[in-house]
């Protein structure tokens, strides 16, 4: 019952972190990064700012619900310790997570210590997006397998299993640089809105354009050969692992759905709402993702796959 309690939570603490993400992407889409000036963890230079603008209450909202997520994950690990022997691999993730979430900290920290915020469209700023981008999805996946463990997933195997491995880690990598390129387009688009669409398919042409606005381009042709390469790996899958059958098809609603997201995004010029249900769908996929490669390496080394799929799967004995 104890892990049962425990698997829950950290579910909810996998939720409660997608909201704090989305609200961090608000802050960004809204400008308002700079509302508690270059000033950290203090806003304005006080621990409640008074008589304060709206940027700042967004701002600032954002950093409490960022404590209250630090807060969730020192007792997801308090939790873990209590509930699993020494070695566990759900100990070991919930170790993980805490790690993650202290950088996800310090590099919020230092975008706002170093004024990369509200409308600064300097490279460095979109370079320590990437990282924070990266860096949030790692968090989300450490989360997600956490809690998908505690659920009662076994641990990964990595022996036997030929090319499985490198073909889910190439999804994943994949979906990185997604997220990478997808980052640099959303603070182009904040930072250079356009006011029709062919004002900003002329602005990614234009060599006297940003160039975060001409690498907005890069993002779509990637995501459709990303996106592709998941449909295959999600149907390779779901051909040798049951067990795989709930993640395989969620990720393959859930590309589709990104695929449409991201037409509606350029043909909408990327407004607020759009933006964040963007990113939402790009977090399930990563975790779908996530969870899918975690339950087709949990097979056994042992286990043979069927005859029909041997040819799926070269070397995998």
């Amino acid at each position: 019952m104890k892990r049962e309690r425990f698997a829950i939570y950290a579910w909810l603490v996998l939720a409660y972190n997608l909201f704090v993400v989305l609200w961090g992407a608000f802050v960004r889409a809204t400008g308002s990064g700079a509302g508690c000036g270059s000033h950290w963890p203090l806003c304005n230079g006080v621990v409640v700012p008074r008589a304060p603008e709206i940027e700042t209450l967004i701002e600032f909202a954002h950093r409490i619900s960022s404590g209250v997520a630090l807060l969730a994950v020192v007792l997801l690990v308090f939790w873990a310790m209590r509930a699993f022997p020494t070695g566990h691999r759900v100990r070991g993730g919930a170790i993980a997570v805490l790690a993650l979430i202290i950088v996800e900290a310090m590099l919020g920290a230092g975008l706002v210590l170093f004024e990369l915020v509200a409308y600064n469209d300097s490279m460095l700023r979109a370079g320590s997006m990437i990282a924070h981008l990266v860096n949030t999805f790692l968090l989300v996946g450490a989360m997600a397998l956490t809690a998908w463990w505690a659920s009662g997933g076994r641990a990964l195997r990595f022996r036997r299993q030929g090319a499985l491995p490198w073909l889910l880690g190439a999804a994943l990598l994949g979906v990185l640089v997604i997220g990478a390129s997808g980052a640099v387009a959303a603070l182009g688009d904040t930072l250079f809105p356009a006011r029709s669409l062919s004002e900003s398919l002329a602005a990614d042409r234009s060599a006297t354009s940003h160039l975060l606005v001409r690498l907005r381009v890069l993002h779509p042709l990637i995501a459709v050969v990303v996106a592709a390469y998941l449909l295959i790996v999600a149907r390779l899958v779901l051909r040798i692992s049951e067990a795989s059958l709930a993640a395989a098809r969620s990720l393959t609603v859930l590309v589709v759905l990104q695929l449409f997201a991201g037409l509606a995004n350029v043909f909408l010029l990327a407004p607020i709402w759009l933006q964040l249900v963007h990113l939402l769908l790009a977090d399930l996929v990563w975790i779908s993702l996530v969870v899918l490669a975690a339950s087709a390496l949990q097979l056994p080394a042992l286990a043979q796959p069927r005859p029909s799929d041997a040819a799926w799967i070269p070397g995998r004995a």
